[in-house]
């Protein structure tokens, strides 16, 4: 027989045991194979419509800071299973080891033996792991391109490779380390069931007799068994961690995005402009979530402008709550170099950025006036002087170096403007500078408007915009309501996140594994201890309860550590300035519940299997 053939044997003797082990390292395999791989074509598809030309800097951002943060949960929660897994396994060989060493079996011996048997376990299991999870990767990328969206099907080779050797390294020092124990350990120690899987002979502390007997035995249990139940623990709580953050952030990050999209569109909002500046603007505010071509248009023609009377005409019509006109145009900006502390030395100063240069849309606004409502970092335009501009993320992300030490210039004949404050903003997808009208008409030569921003009262909606048509018409105008351009934007969010969301079902299938492999590891050593109970008069029911008190312990301990760490990772890290609804509150909140409800329901087969055993097969320990 070859040197691996014994050990092929003696893995398939124990169906149920390999079975166990080899399902959830494929599982745990497939599981990190599948995230890694989806998340890394996801972030390709996000930066493919970055470099398109769609959504800007502040929400690509967002986006990959989300998905590396699930990304490095999972590279962390894939070894942690599956060294779990191993310990576990290895653990159940602790008998077989003591009779191997009272048969004169050297420790090296043995050592080498049981670390074949585990390498055999670990590249099957991660072989399987990585067809099942490029399976995977390809019929749910499948499934969602033909529901709509749109994620490629780049198989990222070199990280299938580092996973699965990541997997297959920790798996092997995890799980060598048991072995190297029980190697050590003497005969009659490796054959106790007080040393299987470390257990104490103390029962615990004592317990309040109305927590009722099968409470206070399974509290004993878990605490008898410290180190298996700690490993138990971490594991759920990394694996819920990661879902809280998965379906938590995706969550607050959806609201976020579209409060901020909805701040800068702003809501009950209509355009009032010429036709052709009309549809302009609208292709503008459109390129966040579709490609559009825009056409050359002279912006500052007499054709465009907006009269006085006009704007005071619709500022009086009842219903009307907010008159917001502006000028419009396009201009080269220029990037200009700041001075700033030097961060060596504290006396000296240093020069940062260069003079980089792009176009952006020019808007002249009356700081006063404005109906949007953006998501500023610094100062509104306007709020401390006339001189300041505001500028839009994605200019600021890639055209300074640090936007609020430096200046920008816009005209020819100019002095640089300084920069207050960076807003986000979905219009011309985030390459927009924005300044008072004084300083803009100073900086032309030349006042009048050429855009017009109505906010009006949603409840006389129609109504008030057939006023606003009827005076419009008029001069020739159009009016636009952008209300269902911003829902577009808030769909377009939606289904990114939709993707995101789709993320953690895999792991959360590997968290039932661990949990059914720790409970029936837990029982197997318990059996002798259940089988004198059932001899005493203990009922079914009364084992059921005792490991299903069990697995409640430990989900609810998991539970409260991991949903915590998540929803901390996710406001202290993830999103600046979060938004969370209370129904979206009570909707992640019911949906983790959920999950947990399901891991103990998940509990209920090793108990029930645990209560049919005859008295006979729970004392013979066999």
């Amino acid at each position: 027989m070859s040197e691996i053939g014994f050990p092929v044997k003696d893995l398939s003797r124990r169906k149920t045991q390999t079975a166990l082990t080899i399902i959830g390292l494929t599982l745990v395999t497939a599981a990190t194979i599948f995230l890694v791989v989806f998340g890394a074509n996801l972030g390709f598809e996000i930066s493919y419509f970055a470099k398109e030309g769609r959504l800007t800097s502040g929400f690509t951002s967002i986006l990959f800071l989300v998905i590396l943060t699930i990304s490095i949960l999972n590279i962390i929660t894939g070894p942690i299973l599956a060294s779990f897994l191993v310990r576990l396994t290895m653990s159940e060989r602790m008998r077989d080891i003591g009779v191997m060493k009272a048969s004169g079996c050297l420790s090296g011996s043995i050592f080498a033996y049981f670390f074949t048997e585990l390498s055999l376990l670990i590249f099957f299991s991660t072989l399987t792991g990585v067809m099942l999870g490029v399976v995977t990767f390809y019929v749910a990328t499948t499934l969602l391109n033909t529901a709509g969206f749109s994620i490629s099907q780049n198989l990222n080779i070199e990280i299938i490779i580092v996973v699965s050797v990541i997997l297959i390294v920790f798996s092997h020092i995890f799980g060598a380390s048991p072995i190297r124990q029980a190697a050590k350990a003497k005969p009659t120690e490796a054959m106790s069931p007080i040393y299987k899987l470390k257990t104490t002979a103390g029962l615990g502390k004592k317990l309040p007799s109305t927590l009722g007997l099968p409470f206070k035995i399974a509290v004993r249990n878990l605490f008898r068994r410290k180190s298996v139940t700690t490993q138990t623990i971490i594991c759920l709580t990394v694996v819920l961690t990661l879902t809280t953050v998965t379906i938590a952030g995706g969550t607050v990050a959806n609201q976020t995005t579209v409060s901020y999209v909805e701040r800068a569109v702003s809501r009950n909002t209509v355009l009032v402009a010429h036709p052709a500046l009309a549809d302009h603007y609208v292709n503008l505010l459109s390129r966040f979530f579709e490609e559009k071509e825009l056409e050359q248009l002279d912006y500052l023609a007499q054709a465009l402008r907006i009269s006085e009377s006009l704007v005071s005409k619709l500022a009086n019509i009842e219903g009307v709550t907010g008159v917001d006109p502006r000028l419009i145009l396009e201009s080269p900006v220029q990037e200009v170099p700041g001075i700033v502390p030097d961060p060596v030395d504290q006396t000296g100063a240093v020069l940062i950025g260069d003079s980089r240069s792009d176009e952006a849309l020019i808007l002249g606004i009356d700081p006063e006036k404005v109906v949007n409502d953006w998501l500023i970092f610094g100062r509104k335009v306007g709020e401390t002087t006339q001189e300041g501009t505001m500028i839009g993320d994605s200019l600021a992300a890639n055209m300074f170096t640090d936007s609020l030490n430096q200046k920008i210039k816009i005209f020819e004949n100019s002095l640089p403007y300084d920069i207050v404050g960076v807003c986000v903003d979905p219009l011309n997808t985030g390459k927009v500078v924005y300044m008072p009208l004084e300083t803009l008409y100073n900086a032309l030569g030349e006042s009048g408007y050429n855009i017009l921003l109505l906010q009006i009262d949603s409840s006389e909606k129609q109504e008030v915009i057939s006023q606003i048509e009827s005076e419009a018409s008029a001069e020739n105008l159009m009016v636009v309501e952008l209300d269902p351009i911003l829902d577009k934007h808030v769909t377009y969010l939606g289904n990114i996140w939709s993707l995101v969301m789709f993320l953690p079902i895999f792991s959360l299938a590997t968290a039932a594994i661990a949990l059914l492999s720790y409970l029936m590891l837990s029982i197997s050593s318990q059996q002798h201890e259940l089988g004198i109970m059932r001899a005493l008069g203990a009922k079914p029911k009364t084992i059921i309860r005792i490991v299903f008190s069990q697995a409640l312990i430990i989900i609810l301990v998991s539970g409260a550590i991991g949903i915590f760490a998540g929803f901390f990772i996710t406001f202290e890290f993830l999103i600046y300035d979060p938004v969370m609804p209370q129904y979206a509150l009570i909707n992640v909140s019911a949906l983790l519940l959920t999950i947990l409800g399901l891991l103990c329901l998940s509990s209920l087969y090793p108990a029930l299997k645990a209560a049919k055993k005859t008295i006979a097969q729970a004392i013979s320990e066999i």
